[in-house]
């Protein structure tokens, strides 16, 4: 069963919210192999912008950061469009840069798990 849960400041838009939950609920069950939307669980953590720090600084509010739980079974181009439609929701819903929202993708398959903007990033190339 997926699990998406999205941790994001506290005052957006609620209204918002419940529309990207939606959203992104139809998306799985059109994107996924294998999934219904009865199956899909989508949570919003929210935390309080005044208790973010960084090195013991208050710091920028976060921003959207999704965390996306999939057991085996689903290919790996379905999981990357799957995340690319969470970002392009989530910017759409919420008025936030999709280059900002983060995603990580935890599943028991090698291959990449984290994104940014939808966009899988390859963390395997060596830095000269």
């Amino acid at each position: 069963m997926p699990f998406v849960t999205i941790y994001l400041p506290r005052g957006c838009d609620d209204a918002a919210l419940e529309t990207s939950m939606r959203q992104i609920t139809t998306a799985g069950a059109d994107i996924l192999e294998n999934t219904l939307e009865r199956m899909i669980r989508v949570t919003i953590l929210e935390a309080d912008p005044a208790r973010i720090y960084q090195g013991g600084l208050p710091t920028e509010p976060l921003t959207p950061t999704v965390l996306f739980r999939i057991g085996p079974g689903r290919s790996a181009g379905a999981k990357d469009a799957f995340m690319e439609q969470i970002a392009r929701i989530l910017s759409e819903n919420l008025h936030c840069p999709k280059d900002r929202i983060r995603g990580y993708v935890l599943d028991n398959e090698e291959g990449h798990h984290f994104c940014i903007g939808g966009k899988p990033k390859d963390f395997s190339k060596k830095v000269k």
